[in-house]
């Protein structure tokens, strides 16, 4: 049988486990999200041991040369011994505000004790106690915003979810790790044009980016397209409103629906950008990444072009449903 060390645990591996399954059943608090190897906030690093080919498929080659490793996708068929990345470090930080912007979505503010470094639209894991941990992404810009914040989407089953929605209030404590994720603006060209494509709570990342992109004086046109399940779950529409009446490079469309719904506005928003400079963002659930990443390529974008933050909910034995 094939032995897992981490963090002074040794874990024998069932027939078939992955080693996400393997930590989550020993109750060894891995951080999660998406289990299927897009949104990668199950890194960990292996200090000895064989890495499976199949447990670093989409990271980069420098991820590659440190030994990180996907822990969904990992399979190891020969004793390993793997830690948290040194990223993971913990910065300690206070509830500052919280408020509903939907009957489904609550905004989380946050005020760390020490300065963390990030730009709009990555993410972060956030922890309350020892051992309840999820991964969330920003819609704070660290130049406008002094405290970070968050959008909580409601999950059922989801114990992270339930205590913002539910307990989280003004003083109370949670600790940070480091902020990740290629889903941010960065330093595009100017006149580029932008495509932020996103489902849910998915909008939260969107909104941080789309306001750092109009503070950096982005000239290109922009395209948001914000796609809910229903009504509770459709939010910031007169924010958004308002920014496109302010900014004519601006265009917001939401709609309620299935993932097919969000096709023809897709498709119309690629038509009508030069899709030789774009620059796409989609956040959400894995089906409306997976749609329109097809679509998009389709339409002749490269994989440099795209960039994603998958947050679908999944069952992961014992632990509820990470977000």
């Amino acid at each position: 049988m094939v032995q897992i060390h981490f963090e002074g645990k040794t874990i024998d591996l069932k027939p078939g486990e992955t080693l996400l399954q393997a930590l989550v059943r020993a109750r060894a608090n891995p951080s999660y999200s998406c289990v299927a190897g897009l949104c990668h906030s199950c890194l960990l690093q292996a200090q000895s041991g064989t890495i499976p080919r199949a447990a670093q498929v989409g990271l980069s080659p420098d991820q590659c040369q440190q030994d990180l490793l996907l822990a969904c996708q990992c399979r190891p068929e020969s004793p390993l011994t793997v830690r948290r990345p040194h990223s993971a470090r913990r910065t300690d930080a206070m509830v500052s505000g919280i408020r509903a912007l939907s009957p489904a979505i609550m905004e989380l503010r946050l005020s760390p004790r020490s300065p963390i470094s990030y730009q709009a639209g990555q993410h972060i894991d956030l922890w309350h106690g020892p051992y309840l941990t999820r991964h969330y992404s920003l819609a704070s810009v660290p130049a406008l915003d002094s405290d970070l914040l968050f959008h909580i989407q409601a999950v059922p089953g989801g114990q992270f979810s339930h205590w913002v929605h539910t307990q989280a209030e003004v003083g109370s404590l949670l600790q940070l790790g480091s902020a990740q994720g290629d889903c941010r603006y960065g330093s595009p060209q100017p006149g580029a044009p932008l495509l932020l494509i996103g489902s849910g709570s998915g909008l939260g990342p969107l909104y941080g980016l789309l306001r750092d992109a109009l503070n950096q004086l982005h000239r290109g046109p922009i395209e948001l397209l914000h796609l809910a399940r229903d009504e509770h779950h459709l939010y910031l529409q007169d924010e958004l409103i308002q920014l496109a009446r302010q900014h004519p490079n601006l265009r917001y469309s939401s709609l309620v629906g299935p993932v097919e719904a969000l096709a023809p506005l897709l498709d119309a928003a690629i038509d009508r950008c030069d899709q030789r400079r774009a620059q796409a963002y989609l956040c959400g659930a894995s089906r409306l990444v997976t749609e329109a990443t097809r679509r998009l390529r389709d339409a002749g974008l490269n994989e440099s072009q795209i960039h994603s933050d998958t947050f679908d909910a999944q069952q992961l034995d014992s632990l509820p449903d990470p977000i």
